[in-house]
């Protein structure tokens, strides 16, 4: 893929349970939960339009009928394919569902979580995952300071060597942004069972090959799956 070649076709995983923001948001799905009177989703849908995506597949689980309710099948110039989970398949059964149910016009395509704000530059992406030629390129955040989240170590190259990395210093984190080949992400996923977790249990051996690429992006991060960082959400926008 040239550095210039950006895709146009995004999923969004958009089913999560928001366990942990049941305190405050009971009636909807994570992705949903608003944020200065919108939610969060439609701010993650304009953000990556902006950046040239035209088309958006949200794969949806719990209380589904909200998002598609709110959204419809377009949204501004954008048109919205649904993928539904009839049971929780982890976020690596979730992608595995999407590339094997919908028709995906372009050779790369993008993943984000649906409850995480990082505003990639997809420019920046695409030619990191150009120079590093993996199958598939996460975008990473760098803390000063981790006391959340588990880091990931970088090979020389730039590639992601592990998972799970622990530092009381700073650290590197997935920021839950991806960039893949589809057909080399179907072969490559075609194995795995029917639910998983793409992070855990697919890309920790992937990357132990050497075949999961990074692109560190010097951005704010915001994940309104916890409370007080949910609370922070309308500073941000």
């Amino acid at each position: 893929m040239s550095a210039n070649q950006q895709p146009s076709e995004m999923l969004i995983l958009a089913g999560g349970f928001g366990t942990r923001l049941k305190s405050l948001v009971s009636d909807v799905p994570k992705p949903m939960a608003p944020v200065a009177k919108r939610p969060f989703l439609a701010y993650l849908l304009d953000y990556w339009m902006d950046q040239g995506i035209q088309r958006f597949v949200l794969s949806t689980g719990h209380l589904a009928r909200v998002v598609e309710s709110y959204f419809g099948k377009t949204y501004r110039n954008a048109s919205i394919t649904y993928v539904r989970e009839q049971s929780p398949l982890g976020t690596g059964g979730a992608l595995r569902l999407a590339l094997d149910s919908v028709p995906w016009a372009n050779d790369t395509a993008l993943m984000a979580n649906g409850d995480t704000w990082f505003p990639v530059s997809l420019k920046q992406l695409c030619a990191d995952a150009q120079q590093q030629n993996a199958p598939i390129t996460l975008a990473l955040k760098r803390l000063e300071k981790n006391d959340r989240y588990g880091g990931v170590a970088l090979s020389a190259d730039g590639k992601i060597k592990s998972f799970g990395v622990k530092s009381e210093g700073f650290s590197h984190i997935n920021a839950g942004c991806y960039l893949f080949n589809v057909d080399e992400m179907k072969k490559a996923l075609a194995g795995m069972p029917e639910a998983f977790s793409l992070e855990n249990d697919f890309l920790v051996p992937f990357a132990a090959r050497g075949l999961v690429g990074s692109s560190i992006q010097e951005l704010p991060f915001l994940d309104i799956g916890i409370p007080e960082d949910y609370q922070k959400a309308s500073d941000f926008f």
